[in-house]
């Protein structure tokens, strides 16, 4: 035993010296250069496969706040006055992709969803800046008094995932967040390579965690109601190959959420 844990720690030394390059680096490019290795892109990735599984440079940050019961209309009453804020401003880099209240599914439940268009950078400097931003670490300790759990997590999104254009107000989204076992994600972004071109026209984004809880992927859907939600899913299993990939990803699965949100009244996404 005291042999494997000799053999485990010059291991991880290794990888360290691998990524780190023996130089002093910002967090933001050993976070990029990290996950190289985690992910597969750059000069360590292993196939083609794991070269094209992340769309480039941009990543997405996830956060997940469930509220006191009761505190929502507060929630978003504070949110309101900042976040609009920090979307539109020159100086932050962070941008306001969507955020969503749960309407069935896990109730009392915010998810905001930031985008970074220059990655780690973006994400870094971001950091920074509202570490010393006066209001919004005021908004942060009110938000606080009223929730029950937080997290974040730092996506990345799929590369075989579709642009989507937000074309129209109304409707609903579906945020569908699987738990995958370790190491099938390129298994699972194989399969869903084919699969999303079934189901193209609903869908809004796929990301894959990279920082927070690991090998959690999320699929955001949108429909106009519950009886479309039920034809799109309908008209996918009418496809024989719908079915072939449903049986490919299912063993690939730990557990899975499926939460129906509504954007809030200054989400960009409606």
């Amino acid at each position: 035993n005291e042999y494997k844990s000799y053999l485990r720690g010059r291991m991880f030394k290794q990888v360290l010296r691998n990524v780190w390059g023996g130089n002093h680096r910002s967090l933001s490019t050993w976070l990029e250069k990290f996950d190289s290795v985690l992910i597969g892109t750059g000069e360590h990735a292993k196939d083609k496969y794991s070269k094209s599984l992340a769309k480039p440079q941009v990543i997405y940050e996830v956060q997940v706040h469930d509220i006191k019961p009761g505190y929502m209309a507060e929630y978003t009453e504070n949110s309101k006055d900042i976040l609009p804020v920090i979307h539109k401003s020159d100086e932050i880099p962070s941008k306001l992709f969507g955020q969503f209240s749960v309407a069935y599914g896990q109730l009392d439940r915010i998810y905001t969803i930031w985008k970074y268009q220059n990655g780690y950078k973006d994400l870094e400097l971001s950091y920074n800046l509202l570490r010393s931003n006066n209001d919004f670490q005021r908004y942060n300790k009110e938000q606080a008094k009223i929730l029950t759990h937080r997290s974040n997590q730092i996506c990345y999104q799929f590369s075989f995932w579709p642009d989507y254009v937000d074309d129209y107000d109304g409707g609903f989204f579906e945020i569908r967040s699987y738990r995958l076992k370790p190491g099938s994600l390129y298994e699972w972004g194989n399969a869903w390579a084919r699969g999303i071109k079934l189901r193209d026209t609903d869908a809004v984004m796929g990301l894959a965690s990279q920082i927070g809880e690991m090998y959690v992927v999320h699929h955001v859907w949108r429909y106009t109601n519950l009886v479309n939600r039920k034809d799109e899913r309908d008209r996918a299993w009418s496809n024989p190959e719908w079915g072939e990939i449903v049986v490919q990803t299912v063993p690939l699965i730990k557990d899975l959420d499926v939460n129906i949100v509504v954007p809030t009244d200054f989400s960009p996404l409606k």
